[in-house]
């Protein structure tokens, strides 16, 4: 893959993860600049978590191993996380619950005895099965196989003595977070589990 298909991680300006864009796009905003002659974005030292303009990131050394964007002259390191500095949304919440989304979400493995299954041999499991009033939600439902949802009938996990594999099921955030997108290791920093537990509220 040629360096200019390389992915940009963009935080808004409180520093929270919303988008993945392309290198190309990222350096264009890079470049532009606010009504006040502030620029638009500024690119994020992964070294020392500093906030660099362009003209800045280009006089750095390149290292032996970093991804470089090569011009007749010069030799520029590929920026992997930006900062919008007048951006400040969230990302919103983009998976429908919905069969398929739940089969994405848990990689068609039963969450009880852990063996991946095909879909014809999985079901949608209520933690809290719906005779005991348990709803039908993303924190209440999980993947399970044919024989566990059998066994565990309609109990609780511990009411069935069974181990939940996953912990308690949780609302996927984003498809940002999709683990087969994570490009960098600079971006696990800004990805991790504790960052994403404030509540932004849903529509």
């Amino acid at each position: 893959m040629s360096v200019m298909g390389s992915r940009v991680l963009v935080l808004n300006k409180s520093w929270v993860a919303f988008d993945i864009w392309s290198l190309e796009h990222a350096i264009t905003k890079l470049f532009k600049t606010d009504v006040d002659g502030m620029p638009k974005a500024k690119i994020v030292n992964i070294e020392d978590f500093s906030l660099m303009e362009w003209s800045d990131w280009a006089e750095l050394e390149p290292e032996e191993g970093d991804k470089l964007i090569r011009t007749s002259s010069l030799a520029l390191k590929v920026p992997e996380v930006i900062v919008l500095t007048g951006y400040n949304k969230y990302p919103k919440p983009r998976l429908n619950f919905s069969r398929k989304s739940l089969y994405k979400l848990y990689k068609q493995k039963c969450q009880y005895c852990g063996k991946k299954f095909t879909t014809d041999l999985l079901t949608i499991d209520h933690v809290v099965p719906r005779a005991q009033g348990g709803k039908t939600s993303w924190e209440n439902c999980v993947l399970s196989c044919i024989g566990c949802n059998s066994y565990k009938a309609n109990r609780t996990p511990y009411q069935a003595n069974m181990k939940l594999l996953c912990g308690d099921p949780q609302k996927p955030t984003s498809k940002l977070f999709d683990v087969g997108r994570i490009r960098c290791k600079s971006w696990q920093s800004f990805l991790d589990a504790a960052y994403w537990n404030v509540d932004i509220g849903e529509d």
